[in-house]
């Protein structure tokens, strides 16, 4: 072959793509998985009835949404939706009193200019809850060397981080930094440390209240099926109403009183004050295709669940969400095709529960809207789906921020069987301007 048929075939090439153009780019990422967390639907809820409390949650009265119908544990029902209700109780009050008041003070000795002495004093402390702690110091001294001063931490001693920190290197004399002030600690156990100069002397004094288990205050919390549900501030003597969405099949329900509680630990059994008996109730029911689940980690505040149809618009008819709780979608003479938001919960915590039984095929897309934070700030939250009954993912905890919408994922529907997958992106879920309307206010 000529030496120069490769060249000549070369500019023919770049001439062809000068003229033709390269070939387009994909319009978006390609398609992946979503993120989540599997989990198995059938949980083993042996250990929930092994808990052990120091006082007793009542439920008064367990009822079926539909009519008020009373239910007790161990029977078999063919509704999802139940509430549960009763009364706070007093729960021992050892357990909301924290020991008494206690101080420790740390003296690190600089010595004189030509004896340094100790440098460093440190001591370690436990607090049972959410408190502001006191803390004050006096320094005292000469310079000797030049530098001078002292600095003040306290670490939580199971993760070193630093909760406090006092720096202070400055001019010649006595009583040259005396000051005082209070800042905030979780519960935890902690390590006060003062170091000091050559030729100064450093008094630091810490008051903290301690105590293993008090608590300025606990959470009704309800255990269902391996999952946690804030409910509301458990005040000795309050009452408290829950809607459970039953799952198809058994379903362990308790009601739980938990100290320093926090939401986002899946399981957080470690400082239970108080228990219900466990509720076991047997559900029978037509089978869910689509479940989801919304809950959030935060009171007074409004997030929304949504669900939208294959080719839907957010916030608009083919849309189920709180101003569409129970639309008709696919065949009109039926109501399996169609999905059911249980409640609109505006208060804060959630649940919001969405159903569909046999959903017509097509990609549907699982949305969350934080509608208004009502001045309380982010909210952590997370959504569960379960598909088909069997296969179940939890999505977050994702914090969001006030009128915040997320993408969760999308659910393709075959032949009646749901599985996952991506969600939409958002150009095509937002309505277009022909078909837009004003927001529907609560």
């Amino acid at each position: 072959m000529n030496k120069k048929t490769p060249i000549l075939l070369l500019i023919c090439f770049a001439a062809a793509i000068f003229i033709l153009g390269c070939p387009e780019k994909s319009s978006g990422p390609e398609a992946t998985e979503p993120e989540a967390v599997d989990f198995q639907s059938n949980v083993d809820n042996t250990f929930i009835a092994t808990v052990t409390d120091d006082d007793t949650v009542a439920v008064s009265s367990i009822t079926l949404n539909s009519g008020g119908t009373a239910i007790a544990s161990g029977d078999t029902v063919e509704e999802r939706l139940i509430t549960i209700a009763g009364t706070v109780p007093d729960y021992l009050s050892s357990k909301r009193t924290a020991t008494a008041t206690t101080s420790i003070t740390l003296d690190a000795d600089g010595g004189s200019c030509m004896n340094p002495g100790p440098w460093n004093d440190a001591d370690t402390f436990t607090i049972g809850f959410q408190q502001t702690i006191s803390v004050s110091w006096d320094h005292q001294g000469v310079m000797c060397t030049g530098d001078w001063g002292f600095t003040i931490t306290i670490t939580d001693i199971y993760s070193d981080s630093v909760m406090f920190r006092r720096d202070v290197a400055h001019g010649i004399g006595m009583n040259v930094d005396q000051t005082e002030g209070g800042f905030d600690l979780p519960p935890g156990t902690y390590e006060i440390h003062v170091s000091t100069f050559t030729g100064t002397h450093t008094y630091v004094n810490l008051t903290y209240t301690g105590g293993t288990g008090g608590v300025t205050g606990a959470s009704i919390v309800v255990y269902h099926n391996g999952n946690l549900y804030p409910v509301s501030e458990a005040e000795p003597g309050a009452t408290y109403s829950y809607v459970v969405d039953l799952f198809n099949g058994s379903n362990t329900i308790r009601v739980l009183v938990i100290g320093n509680f926090d939401p986002a630990a899946q399981l957080d059994l470690a400082n239970i004050f108080a228990a219900s008996d466990p509720i076991d109730l047997t559900c029978i029911t037509d089978e869910m295709a689509i479940r989801v689940v919304l809950t959030w980690q935060l009171d007074n505040s409004d997030v929304d669940m949504h669900l939208i149809e294959p080719g839907g618009y957010f916030n608009y008819y083919s849309d189920c969400y709180y101003g569409n709780r129970t639309p008709n979608w696919g065949d009109s003479s039926s109501t399996l095709d169609d999905p059911i938001l249980d409640h609109d919960n505006t208060s804060g915590y959630g649940p919001e529960t969405t159903v569909l039984p046999v959903p017509q095929d097509g990609l549907y897309t699982v949305l969350i809207y934080y509608f208004s934070d009502h001045g309380s700030g982010p909210a952590p939250t997370t959504v569960s789906v379960t598909l088909n009954e069997t296969t179940s993912r939890t999505f977050g905890p994702t914090t969001l921020v006030d009128e915040e919408i997320w993408i969760v994922t999308g659910v393709s529907v075959s032949d009646g069987v749901a599985s996952f997958a991506s969600a939409p992106d958002s150009s095509s879920l937002m309505q277009p301007a022909s078909l837009s309307r004003a927001r529907l206010q609560k």
